[in-house]
């Protein structure tokens, strides 16, 4: 860091921090992001906290900023006040030389003394040596009521409530609103990242009970994924993991199958099969079949697990390795994101849903063609879909994404 300035930021360079914020988080979490809509409606907001919105200058030239809103802990009907801190960003190029943590540092002590607490979801790792500590300690969970070890605190007083974190609506944006405001900067190519596969902002729990046993599912899932040892397998040869299916696009409905796509510049199943021993040899693996079809046109090998979580339920993780570069990269992926930004829709949401519910647990239909019924065609009913597939077989929508 040479000559590093931290001052409030102006309004003249709102757009200029925005492209910074953009810059920094972008693919980071998902394809693209949504940390520069953030920062704009904050500053509409009555939630920011100004004096604590700083911008970085080295040497004259931006190169970062920090920003605070109120935030709460709810217990109950009451209300307990503090702070949350987010985004942080430094631009690309310049990140790893201490800008980040100088703001971090900068705003906290400016903080202390004024207000009660700042809790923020982050790396326990990398935010303990600003003294952030897991709010759990203190009985604070996420706002469904669970501990969250991503919830971490900054006390700056005694007596800290226990309760839910309510990080506030300012930090909430739908696909539809991050997608019209990028629409405002230069165009940039989205990418799936192995990182992004379990990136979802917090949310509460739905009341609706079919949006929420979707909600609940998708929750189990992301906890059999962790606990499985696949990811870790995958990325000890290199595999790049994206989510696909039900489980990318938020969909999940009764069924416990996990789709993945695993990226690797070659085909050796013996290689994979060697990376996946420990998995398979588990206790909690209940069965394994393999695939090769590393010579066809399709360039992949299909890996496919059965195990059983703690409770004793049995999921499916299908695993697909595909060659990088070939004609299948990335395809399945871009219809499961162009599915799940139509699904943002609560009423698409919850007829697809409807009909996945409803669907007899012995009948074999692919989610594409669920997916194509209520977004593209307008089906409501379980009668309509029926009726429906008799003029769309699934052959014929293999080529099909939502605009």
């Amino acid at each position: 860091m040479e000559n590093l300035v931290l001052r409030p930021e102006r309004p003249s360079e709102y757009r200029k921090m925005e492209e910074i914020v953009r810059d920094s988080f972008w693919d980071k979490y998902c394809p693209g992001c949504s940390e520069h809509l953030v920062v704009h409606n904050m500053r509409n907001s009555d939630t920011i906290i100004p004096e604590l919105c700083l911008a970085a200058e080295e040497n004259g030239v931006l190169a970062g900023g920090i920003w605070y809103a109120k935030a709460s802990i709810r217990r109950g009907e009451s209300e307990y006040p503090v702070l949350t801190m987010g985004p942080v960003c430094v631009k690309p190029e310049r990140q790893a030389n201490g800008i980040g943590a100088a703001l971090i540092r900068k705003t906290l002590s400016l903080a202390a003394g004024k207000y009660p607490a700042v809790i923020i979801y982050g790396n326990p790792a990398y935010y303990a040596r600003f003294g952030f500590r897991p709010a759990s300690d203190f009985g604070i969970t996420d706002p469904e009521g669970n501990p969250c070890p991503a919830i971490l605190i900054c006390t700056m007083s005694d007596n800290i409530p226990s309760g839910a974190f309510d990080e506030g609506s300012v930090y909430h944006v739908t696909p539809d609103q991050v997608k019209s405001f990028d629409e405002t900067f230069p165009p940039r190519r989205k990418h799936y990242r192995s990182g992004q596969l379990f990136f979802a902002p917090p949310t509460p729990p739905p009341e609706d009970p079919l949006l929420y046993a979707s909600w609940d599912l998708h929750r189990q899932a992301e906890k059999v994924l962790r606990d499985s040892g696949v990811l870790e397998a995958w990325e000890s040869i290199g595999g790049k993991i994206r989510g696909v299916g039900s489980f990318r696009s938020g969909l999940m409905m009764k069924h416990r199958d996990i789709d993945l796509h695993i990226y690797t510049d070659h085909l050796e199943a013996a290689r994979s099969l060697d990376a996946l021993r420990s998995v398979i040899a588990s206790g909690n693996t209940v069965g394994f079949s393999y695939v090769n079809g590393a010579q066809t046109d399709e360039h992949c090998l299909e890996w496919h697990l059965r195990l059983k979580d703690e409770p004793g339920n049995e999921w499916k993780i299908d695993m697909i390795q595909i060659l990088a570069g070939t004609r299948y990269d990335g395809v399945m992926e871009d219809v499961a994101e162009a599915v799940r930004a139509a699904a943002a829709d609560p009423e698409i949401r919850k007829r697809i849903l409807s009909l996945k519910n409803e669907c007899p647990d012995d009948l074999n239909i692919c989610g594409i063609e669920f997916y194509k019924a209520v977004i593209a065609d307008g089906v409501t009913s379980w009668r309509q879909f029926l009726a429906w597939r008799k003029n769309n077989p699934p052959e014929s929508l293999m080529n099909w994404k939502p605009e």
